[in-house]
């Protein structure tokens, strides 16, 4: 059975590699590693690490031979005065699939590196270019330097999502991606840099706060997907501590405390799923600071101390989980039927022995 898909790399199309490698550094304050030829697409590219997947600059290639097909990319639509832009993004598969929309799946190589990939008889992405073109490496996959930058979330908007949101199920897409409905399509991707959080936009529109806002409710609704799978994967762990750090990030930019408290109280979770004491701790004591520091609703501090107690039990502290349950359940009196009955479901998950 195929295993999961992730996300390969993010593809910025330019009119050259000098263009589109200088708008990645001002963009995101990094630099990009020679790539190298494609000779059947007469392109050519750059490329960087960021995170777990790569970034690639492709361009023309001006000493290549022009093929016999359209480029990929729409490179050969490309005006002359567009601006370098991120355009479009590949996921990783066992197997491409091909359909009307990836188009056929051809076998390339460049040096050392051979791979299959969807790629359109027309050059373009599936669904308006907000769908993934999808890759299968022929052995290793490439590990470019990595820039500093990491990967965040993507967000893919399209008039009528649900076609690509029925694709990315069908192969089992385990990344933190947001698949939205939107005027006009278009991909956007968030980083985390040196420099603080970062954007790019295949419109070069900014991202609007309920687009963004969407993204994080998104995220955080994927993440109870995956942990209420019983057939996870190392890839769906992967995909679901990343999509509720990815929720958690949106939040911290267009959220309010309560929004905040709850991310971190969620990634509390998915590390005390994974029997990653620590990490689920050192969430769930920010969860807790910021119910202690700012206004959040109600059902916000019975949440962080069930939190704590979960992570205290992963950690075999027993005696610390059993005080944060019962400082739990004291809290959850004062709640209303709804958030009491939640907050005692969850309570009553914790494994604790009686004693």
């Amino acid at each position: 059975m195929p295993g999961p898909a992730t996300i390969d790399h993010l593809v910025i199309r330019a009119r050259d590699l000098e263009s589109g490698s200088a708008y990645v550094a001002d963009a995101l304050g990094i630099d990009l590693a020679a790539g190298g030829a494609h000779p059947a697409m007469g392109t050519h590219n750059r490329v960087t690490g960021i995170g777990d997947a790569y970034l690639e600059v492709i361009a023309v290639d001006p000493e290549a031979a022009a093929p016999e097909r359209a480029r990929w990319f729409g490179l050969d639509e490309l005006a002359d005065d567009a601006p370098p832009r991120l355009h479009a993004w590949i996921a990783r598969v066992d197997e491409p699939v091909e359909t009307p929309e990836t188009g056929p799946a051809l076998t390339l190589s460049r040096g050392d590196l051979s791979w299959r990939v969807t790629v359109r008889d027309d050059g373009h992405l599936p669904y308006d270019d907000a769908g993934p073109a999808l890759i299968a490496w022929d052995g290793s996959a490439p590990a470019p330097p990595q820039s500093g930058a990491r990967l965040i979330s993507l967000i893919a908007v399209h008039p009528q999502p649900q076609p690509l949101r029925d694709a990315l199920a069908a192969i089992d897409l385990a990344a933190p991606v947001s698949v939205q409905e939107g005027a006009e399509p278009a991909v956007v991707a968030a980083f985390d840099t040196s420099d603080g959080p970062r954007l790019m936009t295949s419109t070069g529109v900014d991202l609007d706060v309920i687009t963004e806002r969407q993204a994080a409710l998104d995220l955080f609704h994927t993440t109870w997907r995956l942990l209420d799978r019983d057939d996870r994967v190392a890839a769906h762990n992967a995909a679901m501590i990343a999509c509720a750090e990815a929720s958690l990030w949106h939040w911290r930019r267009v959220g309010a405390p309560t929004q905040w408290a709850i991310g971190e109280w969620q990634c509390s979770r998915v590390h005390a799923v994974l029997g990653d004491g620590p990490r689920a701790l050192e969430h769930a004591e920010r969860c807790l600071e910021i119910a202690e520091a700012d206004r959040v609703d109600d059902f916000v501090p019975a949440s962080a101390h069930e939190a704590l107690s979960r992570a205290y039990a992963v950690l075999g502290d027993m005696d610390a989980a059993r005080e944060q349950r019962n400082l739990a359940y004291r809290l959850a009196i004062e709640l209303d039927d709804e958030d009491r009955d939640v907050i005692e479901h969850d309570l009553g998950t914790i494994p604790i022995p009686l004693g």
